[in-house]
């Protein structure tokens, strides 16, 4: 059998010697975090929809990326980089069926393909797996079966020659046909927080991806609470799309927020049984899960120094804590403000009311407190009560708003006071739209 770099070498269409490219972990999440979505359009109906999904992949990778640079320079280098992504893809998810099926390929079909130019499959290096479709089974059903393919490939493969390992933080492009297969164990326990927050940001995951990925992660990280990590990914990746640079921005920072929890909704309706937050499983788990962090963030508390006397750098860290914390504190109130629009705080078995108690308690409460901080948290919110609130109570909005714009002219924050400002005028813009029915 000849070697992989010898069949490429050979190939006329090549060049020049391609070496094994690096890729970067947030390259690496990015292709790994698909292969579930192909792998649901190869079992469809649509002839040609696990390609289409493969390529337009590959697009995005180049947009997000650029054209790798193993391949700058070669001739029609954007359609041969788009074509071994859809092939790597195609062999994973084929090499993964065909390994819980209990079939191996057979030689003569190994040797035909290893010896076909321009068919050598994409693999990651040893350290670090080719993930495969995650699996809801037990963790004691997945620790079975790790174990059990572990043993399975030292007996079939007992003289396999295994390369180095790769420096950590990087994955290993090569172009070779024996590619070992990881469990879903292991694609569970490659998914962390970072992961998850790159994954709301990026469109080309779908939410039965997005799913995916935060039921691998719940399901190997068990809790009675176990989507706290889920919602900490949310935060930071609205954190991250609000401090983008102005120019890259294509949309307000309310119809942002939107969006991601929308997200996060559609990939909660994606959630079965076994995911479970407080007493509460299926896909109600996640609106819970956010109900619960917004509860909690909804009460100020600034960072107090110590009684004891401090250093000047203990003063300094303490300081950037708090303008930290003040600024987190005024992002949940937005997210608690779009939640409400978008009906994630009401459920079924709650007492009638108990999601505009907690937004209208806050919103009443905050702006007679002696911090700025929770006047400008407590206007987000208003906004979004008048936005879903009734036009019989229009006349308690407008005192309440009015009682705001006197909080306004006391802010010291330029910032802060900016922010109230443009708030202060949607929301009056909300409540002339009431009369004309626009705001229900």
């Amino acid at each position: 059998m000849c070697q992989p770099h010898d069949t490429m070498a050979s190939d006329p269409r090549v060049s020049k010697p391609r070496l094994p490219k690096a890729y970067t972990d947030e390259q690496l999440i990015f292709l790994r975090s698909h292969i579930s979505g192909f792998e649901t359009r190869t079992r469809g109906h649509v002839r040609g929809d696990a390609k289409k999904f493969a390529l337009d992949r590959a697009n995005e990778f180049l947009v997000r990326f650029g054209m790798p640079e193993d391949l700058q320079g070669i001739d029609e280098a954007e359609p041969r980089f788009r074509e071994q992504i859809y092939n790597w893809y195609k062999n994973t998810v084929g090499r993964a069926r065909r390994k819980l099926e209990g079939r191996t390929r057979s030689k003569k079909v190994a040797e035909k393909v290893s010896g076909s130019p321009g068919q050598n499959s994409l693999t990651w290096s040893p350290n670090l797996e080719t993930p495969t479709t995650v699996s809801y089974a037990t963790q004691n059903d997945i620790a079975a079966q790790t174990a059990s393919s572990s043993s399975q490939q030292q007996q079939q493969q007992p003289q396999q020659h295994v390369p180095p390992p790769q420096p950590a933080g990087h994955i290993q492009f090569s172009f070779q046909t024996n590619v070992s297969v990881p469990s879903a164990a292991t694609l569970a326990l490659n998914v962390n927080p970072t992961a998850l927050r790159d994954a709301f940001l990026t469109r080309g995951i779908d939410a039965t991806t997005l799913s995916s990925l935060i039921q691998s992660y719940v399901l190997s990280h068990p809790s009675p609470t176990a989507l706290n990590p889920i919602i900490d990914s949310l935060f930071a990746a609205v954190t991250s799309s609000l401090n983008a640079p102005a120019a890259s921005r294509t949309a307000s920072n309310h119809d942002t927020i939107i969006t991601i929890l929308r997200r996060f909704t559609e990939a909660c309706g994606y959630f079965p049984a076994t995911i479970m937050h407080a007493g509460v499983s299926g896909p109600l788990a996640g609106p819970r899960a956010l109900q619960m962090a917004i509860r909690k963030s909804s009460v100020w508390y600034p960072v107090i120094a110590p009684a004891g006397g401090t250093s000047m750098s203990d003063e300094m860290e303490r300081i950037a804590a708090d303008r930290q914390k003040r600024k987190d504190h005024i992002q949940w109130a937005q997210i608690h403000g779009a939640a409400l629009e978008l009906g994630l705080l009401s459920f079924r078995n709650d007492y009638a009311g108990t999601a505009e108690s907690l937004s209208e308690l806050m919103a009443r409460d905050a702006v007679w407190e002696a911090d700025e901080v929770e006047w400008v948290a407590g206007i987000f919110v208003l906004q979004s009560i008048i936005r879903t609130g009734l036009l019989a109570r229009k006349h308690e909005y407008e005192q309440l708003l009015s009682t705001y714009e006197g909080r306004w002219k006391e802010i010291k924050d330029e910032a802060r006071q900016a922010l109230v400002t443009e708030v202060l005028l949607s929301a009056q813009q909300d409540l002339a739209h009431m009369d004309e029915g626009r705001v229900q």
